[in-house]
């Protein structure tokens, strides 16, 4: 049963969330003529003038539940025996992903746009996309694992 496709799908949500907490940058700003530099990684918050650090804010909670996502999503994996934990566990990483992604957000726009330049937006970068991924891909594999359930409870019927 490892070999089923919400397998695969579940090993893209860990690949995912272990990428968005090896520090890949979740978003970023930078401005040529301040020569000023704002970037949200799952750790922390760094704005920077220059080479000098101004302020380094931690963002450990993004990396926690990361980290908790990732292995919530390896034990479901084990779980195929178990389907209804299986789901259970996805709803939780669903649940957790979407917190993850919700803090992202307040980092980005209540403590990193308004630093300098307000107008100006930044970019958002791989962890942010590896985030995405891992909510995607836990969906999809949700719903794969509900199709096995209701495939083993109509035979069940059927006997």
């Amino acid at each position: 049963m490892l070999q089923r496709i919400q397998t695969l799908l579940l090993l893209v949500v860990a690949v995912a969330m272990a990428a968005v907490t090896a520090s890949l940058p979740i978003w970023e700003k930078s401005s040529a003529t301040l020569n000023e530099k704002v970037r949200l990684t799952a750790f922390n918050l760094e704005h920077s003038k220059g080479d000098a650090i101004v302020s380094n804010n931690s963002t450990a909670v993004i990396g926690i539940l990361g980290i908790i996502v990732v292995c919530i999503a390896i034990f479901s994996i084990t779980q195929y025996k178990k389907r209804v934990l299986q789901m259970t566990l996805g709803l939780i990483n669903s649940v957790l992903i979407a917190i993850s992604l919700g803090i992202c957000f307040y980092q980005v726009f209540k403590v990193g746009v308004p630093m300098f330049e307000p107008e100006v937006q930044g970019n958002y970068g791989a962890g942010f996309a590896a985030a995405v991924v891992a909510m995607l891909a836990n969906m999809i594999a949700n719903r794969f694992i509900r199709r096995d359930e209701m495939l083993v409870k109509s035979s069940d019927r059927m006997r």
